[in-house]
C-alpha cells in the first residue's frame, strides 16, 4: 500500500482556538485536486452564528485522517494544536496521530536563516507565491460574514499550500525521520 501524503493550512480568526475558529482549510494530496473547506460554505448558519467552526474543523479532520503524513508549515505548534482545540470544543473525536513534516522546525533545526516563517524560507528558496491577507480581511470575514473577503482568504490558503509544497520540495534533503514532532530531527 502507497504511503498517502498532503499538505495542509488553516486560516483562523485568532492565533488561540479559545478565542477564534478556523475560517477556512485547504487539504492538497500529494497527487489530485486540494479540497477547501470553509466557515461560509459549510455552516448553514454562517450569516447568524459564524462562531460554530464544527462542520469546518469535522470536514478537515475526515480529509486529513486520509492520509499517513501531513505536511503543514509550523504545524507542530499552531495548525495541529489549533485543530485539537477546536475538535475539544465542538465535541468531536480527538485528532488522529499522524506523522507530520513541519519545514518550521526542520528550518529551526537544520538552517540558518532571519526567519523562519512559510513566506521567509520561499522568499530564500525564491519560490514565494504567498499572497498578502490584511486584518481587514480577516474582521470582514469573521465580523461582518463578508464573503468576498472569505473568496480571498481561501485563495490565500491554497496559495500558501502551493508555496509549501515547494519549500518541501527544496527541504527533503534535510528530512532525516518522519515522526509526530514535526521531522525536526
Amino acid at each position: 500500500m502507497a504511503i498517502r501524503s498532503c499538505v495542509f493550512d488553516l486560516e483562523t480568526s485568532s492565533l488561540n482556538a479559545d478565542f477564534g475558529i478556523v475560517l477556512c482549510a485547504v487539504v492538497k494530496p500529494d497527487t489530485g485536486k486540494a479540497k477547501v473547506f470553509r466557515g461560509d460554505k459549510l455552516n448553514p448558519d454562517w450569516h447568524e452564528r459564524r462562531s460554530d467552526d464544527s462542520a469546518v474543523v469535522a470536514a478537515t479532520v475526515e480529509e486529513l485522517s486520509r492520509y499517513d503524513i501531513w505536511i503543514a508549515h509550523n504545524g507542530l505548534r499552531f495548525d495541529v494544536p489549533f485543530l485539537r482545540a477546536r475538535l475539544m470544543r465542538s465535541g468531536l473525536p480527538p485528532l488522529p496521530d499522524k506523522k507530520l513534516i513541519d519545514p518550521c522546525q526542520l528550518a529551526r533545526n537544520k538552517l540558518k536563516v532571519s526567519f523562519n516563517s512559510l513566506s521567509s524560507l520561499a522568499n530564500h528558496l525564491g519560490c514565494n507565491s504567498k499572497t498578502d491577507v490584511t486584518p481587514q480581511h480577516w474582521l470582514a470575514a469573521a465580523l461582518d460574514g463578508d464573503e468576498k473577503a472569505m473568496s480571498y482568504i481561501a485563495t490565500h490558503c491554497l496559495e500558501d499550500c502551493k508555496t509549501l509544497e515547494r519549500v518541501v520540495e527544496a527541504l527533503k534533503p534535510y528530512i532525516s525521520s518522519i515522526n509526530t514532532w514535526g521531522s525536526a530531527r
